[in-house]
C-alpha cells in the first residue's frame, strides 16, 4: 500500500498549489464520527456518491500490470517506478485544465501525454497508440474486499449510490459492470469537467434531483474531502491508509477505515 500513500501526497501538494455520461442502473449492470461533528447524523441523506480510483478500486496491482503491459511490448519498464510519477503527472494536468478552462481535454488524451513524458524521464520513448494503453489497465482492477458487503448493506438502508469520478466512462463500465446495481454515474465525461470543478457536483444534484445536504460524498481521497466539502456536501473519508488528515480547513463528518465500517456508521443516518 506504500504506492498508495505516496500518490496521496501528490494530490495534497496539488492542493496546496492551487447530460451525457449519466445512465441509470443498466448501463453498469447488475466508523468513526469526527468528535465535535456528531450533529452530522441527524441531517437524513438520501444519495451516496462515491470517488472511485482508489476508494472502490484496489490501486495496489496497477503497477504490476504497467510493468507487463510494457514488457509484452518488449519495453522495459518498472510499473512501480512509473505508477506515482504517472498518476500526479495526470493529476496536474486535470488540474491545469480546470482552472485554465477553454475546452476539456478528456482524460485518455491527459493519460496519454503522461505516459510519454514520464516514460521519457526514464528515457524510454513511447509511440503515443503504446502510451494510450495504460490507461486502460484501470478498468483490469478488482474492488477492495470491503466494498460489496459494504455496498450491500447500504442499499438495504436505502440510500441511491452513484459513482462520481475522474476515470473516463469506458473505464468505469470496464471496472464495474455487473458488479452491483448503481442508481446513476457520473464521470469526467459526463460534464466535461474534473474535480474540483464546483459544477461538476453541482450538476450532478441537479440531474438527481438532489439538495446538496441530501448527499454524502464517501472518498478515500483527502482532496477529494476538500472539494465535496466545498460546495456543501457532508463527506464521509475512508482512510484506507491510516493517514494524518491534513489542514485543508475542511474536516470530514465521518471517518472510517472501510465500506463496512461507512454502512455500520449510516444506520443512525438513514434515509
Amino acid at each position: 500500500m506504500e504506492y498508495d500513500k505516496r500518490s496521496q501526497i501528490s494530490r495534497r501538494e496539488v492542493v496546496k498549489l492551487t447530460s451525457a455520461g449519466v445512465a441509470l442502473t443498466a448501463a453498469l449492470g447488475t466508523g468513526i464520527l469526527i468528535p465535535g461533528r456528531a450533529n452530522a447524523a441527524t441531517l437524513k441523506a438520501r444519495a451516496l456518491f462515491f470517488d472511485v480510483g482508489g476508494t472502490i478500486l484496489d490501486w495496489s496491482a496497477m503497477p504490476d500490470k504497467m510493468t507487463k503491459y510494457f514488457a509484452a511490448k518488449g519495453i522495459k519498464i518498472d510499473g512501480k517506478s512509473l505508477w506515482i510519477p504517472w498518476r500526479t503527472k495526470i493529476f496536474f494536468y486535470m488540474m491545469y485544465n480546470t482552472m485554465i478552462g477553454g475546452g476539456f481535454v478528456p482524460l485518455d488524451e491527459l493519460a496519454t501525454r503522461s505516459t510519454m513524458v514520464v516514460a521519457k524521464s526514464q528515457k524510454v520513448d513511447l509511440d503515443p497508440a503504446v502510451a494510450a494503453g495504460v490507461l486502460p489497465l484501470l478498468g483490469e482492477l478488482d474492488v477492495y474486499p470491503d466494498v460489496m458487503p459494504g455496498l450491500n448493506k447500504m442499499r438495504e438502508l436505502g440510500y441511491k449510490l452513484v459513482p462520481h469520478t475522474q476515470l473516463s466512462l469506458n473505464i468505469l463500465k470496464k471496472a464495474l459492470s455487473g458488479r452491483f446495481n448503481w442508481d446513476a454515474h457520473f464521470t469526467s465525461e459526463t460534464f466535461g469537467l474534473y474535480k474540483p470543478h464546483r459544477d461538476i457536483y453541482l450538476k450532478a444534484i441537479d440531474v438527481m434531483g438532489l439538495e446538496r445536504s441530501e448527499v454524502i460524498y464517501v472518498t478515500s481521497n483527502q482532496f477529494d474531502v476538500f472539494g465535496a466539502k466545498g460546495v456543501g456536501f457532508r463527506t464521509a473519508w475512508v482512510n484506507r491508509w491510516n493517514e494524518t488528515l491534513e489542514p485543508y480547513g475542511y474536516t470530514p463528518d465521518w471517518q472510517v477505515k472501510d465500506f463496512v465500517g461507512l454502512a455500520k456508521v449510516l444506520e443512525t443516518e438513514k434515509p
